[in-house]
């Protein structure tokens, strides 16, 4: 009868001590859960500023017709130029690199030729950063203006979603069009407009009158100082020499 008392006895307290171990387990398992569940809560609760609130970074860019245009696109009566505003940006693209921190992108658009708004999207170094991960458009900012050049009411978080699906192309819809802008090109045509200047000059009522023996030497000039030149080869004289101080100059 004892004996059988203390069998009893003993079952009981292995059965105890087992379930006090389950108990425990399970405790702690549930607390490692719960531990990822608000970690992972925690995550998702993290506060991001809302998407376009930057835009107020991005001023309008006054040195906009010093830029580059290097793409246009005509769609029945809209018309739109696109700027750069440094070749640099054009040469970065074209050799495989990321856009520099200060490009900006202009996009001028018309609507039955007349001026409608501006579009400008530009990238520095940390934009961004306060926004989700899901919604950022890299280190780019946006704004719209009027065609006073004034902050015009709009919806920026909108052109956050248009460039988001174009992220393999640095969130520019129109890098191909860069990619194949001819820099020689440009170039050229910054040396034919510097020559361009030089024939526009009015010359009727010009004379000759001096010219330093330093800046050009010039024996036909020395012969004719202080006397009028013929009408008929007035402006042809007058590039030839203004063209000839530009070059000294620029040597020295």
């Amino acid at each position: 009868m004892k004996l059988r008392l203390i069998l009893l006895l003993t079952l009981f307290l292995i059965f105890t001590l087992t379930a006090c171990n389950n108990n425990d387990d399970n405790t702690m398992v549930f607390e490692s859960q719960r531990e990822q569940e608000e970690g992972t809560e925690s995550d998702q609760g993290q506060e991001f500023a809302e998407i376009g609130s930057g835009a107020n970074l991005v001023k309008f860019p006054e040195d906009l017709e010093e830029g580059i245009i290097f793409a246009t696109y005509d769609r029945g009566d809209i018309h739109e130029d696109i700027y750069v505003n440094t070749q640099e940006a054009i040469e970065a693209v074209q050799n495989g690199e990321e856009f520099p921190s200060g490009t900006v992108i202009t996009l001028v658009g018309y609507k039955d030729g007349e001026l409608e708004h501006y579009l400008v999207m530009e990238k520095r170094t940390g934009w961004g950063s306060q926004y989700s991960p899901e919604e950022r458009n890299g280190e780019w900012e946006y704004q719209h203006f009027t065609p006073d050049r004034e902050v015009a009411e709009d919806n920026i978080g909108r052109c956050f979603s248009c460039h988001a699906n174009q992220e393999r192309d640095e969130y520019i819809n129109s890098l191909d069009q860069m990619k194949e802008f001819d820099l020689e090109e440009l170039a050229q045509s910054k040396n034919s407009s510097t020559e361009t200047s030089f024939a526009a000059i009015p010359t009727k009522d010009w004379k000759v009158t001096e010219i330093s023996s330093h800046l050009i030497e010039s024996k036909d000039v020395s012969k004719e100082k202080n006397s009028l030149i013929e009408d008929q080869n007035k402006t042809e004289k007058i590039n030839e020499i203004l063209l000839k101080m530009y070059l000294e100059q620029f040597k020295s």
